[in-house]
């Protein structure tokens, strides 16, 4: 019933609004949690306030094809709930591999090219609208000595991504942990060239979370968010740029007295989801706080009684002296485990250990939201749908500025016929999504009954001559190869929700032969990308 209520508040909020959705919210369903995930993006309340989900079920193998994590049912069934709300699906891929697997494939040409192929050939079979990349082992993995060598190899494979996918229609999200300036240095994850790849992809994501890991502190303090978003919109434009927050929170569990021993399992560290930390608090009868970072916070200590266990050394395995045959058992499997190296248990020893908790709320997710928007950001992704409070929408339904008004729009300009070629340029908007990559465009060109293939682009060239208010990110500009002869050519605009679009007009265009007519191929001019 509570639940209920707070998503009629949410509608409420909405209402109120006055305007249209403010589709400013994107999230990450993970695979392990697609139930929960599944449930916000059904909650049409909910799902009227995102732009697109990315499911999180793709990884890369060391020979560089794509695989599926987890069950492919289940990401059927997400996909199938995140299109029924004309939510578009971008799912992620997460380089698993280990450290210098990756680097090593974006090294070689060969296996780069065929990387690529991979996932290319992935979203087109699945009809998906886009991918995301999330290649976190640069960062974490390989040593700050190797990104000079990883880096051009890097912009090489995004460039390249991007034009495959952006010649089928298809977007390129990239999601990559933060840069940002501590007084004249640069800090951070530099590797992933933020400014050299910012033409090419239509997302730049960054997660911004996980400032404090192995002590206590705060997930994300505003302070640095504010720097994180300053540095990435000095050297990308604002209208790709995603900031991710968490739904989540960490409680550390630390040794109040150095004098002391505890025992085995008192000290840790784990993660906690926004929805349980209240609970937890509430448990040790804390009340939480909101610390200066905006996030809120709690503590409590408590004594714990043990077993303290001491490790065994390995023995020592003495090396048979040359020319003593060694001896050759046969001997069955059945009930044959490896040994297990039990350590000695001492007497129970105890310790005062302190626990602290610092996790969001909805109001801090609001916080970092506004940030997002007073720099003119596109939004914010949430890691990980499921993890979050239903009391999140009711703030993030405030968010400004709201998507304006307005029906889908654009134009076609005069079409250009060259010596075997078509050129078809103009423009394309979504106000309900607002993105700089937010919708295709169909050409299809017609000769004596018989169609060519239509060839689908995304709207997100730079124009400068763009209705005021829309932004440069919406133009298109393509040319195509056709035999000679009379064509009439259509251009539609195609929406997110998935229904048929905006037609933009035809235009009848006579094409000369060319010196070697190339029927039917096709290539892509990107105009001051």
């Amino acid at each position: 019933m509570a639940s209920r209520r707070r998503w009629a508040l949410i509608v409420g909020v909405l209402a109120l609004a006055g305007c249209d959705a403010n589709r400013f919210v994107s999230g990450w369903i993970p695979y392990w949690n697609s139930t929960s995930g599944r449930a916000t993006i059904e909650n049409s309340s909910a799902a009227l306030l995102y732009s697109d989900v990315s499911p999180m079920w793709y990884g890369t193998a060391a020979d560089g094809s794509i695989v599926a994590t987890s069950s492919t049912t289940t990401l059927a069934t997400t996909v199938a709930a995140a299109r029924a709300q004309g939510l578009p699906v971008i799912p992620a891929i997460f380089d698993g591999t280990a450290t210098g697997v990756m680097s090593a494939i974006l090294a070689n040409p060969t296996s780069r090219a065929n990387h690529i192929q991979k996932i290319v050939d992935l979203v087109v079979a699945k009809g998906y609208d886009g991918i995301d990349l999330d290649y976190e082992v640069f960062a974490f993995g390989n040593p700050r000595s190797e990104w000079a060598t990883i880096t051009p190899n890097w912009i090489s494979f995004v460039n390249a991504l991007s034009a495959q996918l952006h010649a089928k229609g298809k977007l390129l999200s990239v999601t990559i942990p933060p840069t940002w300036m501590t007084g004249t240095t640069s800090s951070g994850y530099s590797v992933y060239a933020q400014a050299e790849i910012a033409a090419a992809v239509d997302r730049l994501r960054l997660m911004v979370y996980d400032w404090s890991v192995f002590s206590p502190g705060p997930i994300g303090p505003i302070s640095w968010i504010n720097d994180v978003i300053s540095y990435s919109s000095s050297r990308v434009p604002v209208s790709k740029l995603q900031l991710g927050v968490p739904a989540y929170g960490r409680h550390w569990a630390t040794q109040k007295s150095s004098a002391e021993v505890c025992p085995d399992g008192a000290i840790y560290r784990d993660s906690i989801t926004m929805k349980a930390a209240p609970d937890l608090a509430a448990s040790k009868g804390q009340t939480p706080l909101r610390h200066a970072s905006g996030e809120m916070t709690f503590s409590w200590t408590e004594r714990v009684t043990g077993p303290r266990t001491k490790t065994i050394p390995p023995p020592i395995i003495p090396i048979p002296p040359i020319g003593i045959p060694t001896i050759d058992l046969a001997i069955s499997n059945e009930g044959l485990q490896p040994a297990l190296r039990l350590g000695v248990i001492t007497a129970p020893v105890t310790c005062t250990v302190q626990h602290t908790v610092y996790y969001p709320d909805a109001a801090n997710i609001r916080q970092r939201a506004d940030a997002a928007a007073a720099a003119n950001w596109s939004g914010i992704i949430i890691w990980a749908l499921g993890y979050e409070v239903s009391d999140v929408y009711a703030q993030l339904a405030g968010v400004g500025p709201q998507r304006p008004n307005g029906s889908p729009t654009g134009a076609i300009d005069p079409i250009v016929g060259g010596p075997g070629t078509i050129r078809v340029t103009g423009f394309g908007y979504d106000p309900e999504f607002d993105l700089p990559a937010s919708v295709t465009v169909a050409v299809t060109a017609t000769a004596g009954g018989a169609a060519v293939s239509p060839r689908t682009v995304v709207a997100n060239v730079q124009r400068s001559n763009m209705p005021d208010g829309l932004g440069p990110f919406h133009g298109f500009d393509q040319t195509f190869s056709v035999a000679a002869g009379s064509y009439s050519v259509c251009v539609t605009l195609r929406l997110w929700d998935g229904t048929a679009g905006l037609a933009l007009g035809c235009q009848a265009i006579a094409v000369a032969a060319a010196a070697s007519p190339a029927f039917g191929d096709e290539t892509i001019s990107m105009v001051a990308r």
